[in-house]
């Protein structure tokens, strides 16, 4: 992008940027609700720290994530401002293992979605959307082990984008998979940062040698961003999920909602479309790699 496009383009985004101020409020400390199903919400400052890794299981687990299928389910909802996101929502998160979102509203309709299907969920906010807690979310069929946030504020309209991980325990394995819903920061002039955010949650992720996903709306909408998502993906020997048929929304020419993965095989991956965000939701299937070779040896 040139220096003129990109100018541009920040000067149009702060626009929007102030406009959405008008019905949002930043938080002065990062907050991540926790709910296990039927519980109330448990908060903390969701800081991020060697702690995600201390928390420990059995060495082989008997409950969790099943190996032969690993099902995800990711979505930017656009803070559930356009009509039949709910039904969409719970229409496409059906049957889902993991659901990740990014401008997640928690709102009464998105917390009717989560416990009708039954979902434990922990939510990151980025700050107060109509009075309600908005930022990332991560909900799954089975609760967590643990799990972490990180916030990093937007440099120009100062709104901050929110990560969430968490640890997931799969079923008979002595493997973890470790999953981390990312919303990238978007308006900047130049990728500092940009890079600081994927710097911070590389910390996090090269402490783990397991089973791994980072999804979400990367923001990867110039060459140099998508270098710095591919640099983070190289270090950390992930892949990146090509979609058959591209039907991924995308912005200034090429697609921001991506799937990175290791440990794991793809067996399907799918475009839903939808029109009630501005992004359209993604879901691959997995099998833990090494499962097929695993039941041979039974």
């Amino acid at each position: 992008m040139s220096i003129i496009k990109s100018l541009k383009f920040a000067v149009l985004v702060f626009i929007c940027g102030l406009v959405l101020f008008a019905c949002a409020s930043v938080s002065r400390h990062e907050q991540l609700l926790s709910v296990a199903f039927s519980t109330s919400p448990l908060k903390s400052d969701g800081t991020c720290t060697d702690a995600i890794f201390v928390v420990e299981k059995y060495p082989v687990a008997s409950a969790g994530l099943s190996p032969e299928s690993i099902v995800i389910f990711d979505w930017n909802i656009y803070k559930g401002s356009l009509e039949g996101w709910d039904s969409d929502l719970l229409r496409l998160s059906d049957g889902k293992d993991i659901v990740l979102l990014q401008e997640a509203s928690l709102d009464e309709r998105m917390e009717a979605v989560l416990q009708q299907q039954n979902l434990h969920w922990s939510l990151n906010n980025a700050f107060l959307y109509q009075g309600n807690e908005t930022g990332v979310l991560l909900a799954s069929a089975v609760p967590p082990i643990a799990s972490c946030g990180q916030r990093t504020r937007e440099p120009i309209i100062g709104i901050p984008k929110t990560i969430l991980i968490a640890r997931y325990a799969i079923k008979n394995s002595e493997k973890e998979l470790l999953v981390a819903n990312i919303h990238g920061i978007n308006i900047t002039l130049g990728t500092g940062s940009y890079q600081k955010q994927f710097d911070e949650l590389e910390t996090i992720l090269r402490k783990h040698d397991g089973p791994l996903i980072v999804a979400g709306d990367f923001n990867n909408w110039s060459d140099a961003r998508t270098t710095i998502m591919m640099n983070l993906a190289n270090r950390l020997s992930l892949q990146k999920i090509a979609f058959a048929d591209e039907l991924r929304t995308t912005f200034l020419g090429g697609p921001v909602d991506q799937i990175l993965y290791r440990g794991l095989n793809p067996l399907n991956s799918q475009v839903h479309l939808v029109d009630s965000s501005d992004h359209r939701p993604i879901s691959v299937r997995f099998r833990l790699a090494g499962y097929e070779t695993a039941l041979s040896n039974i």
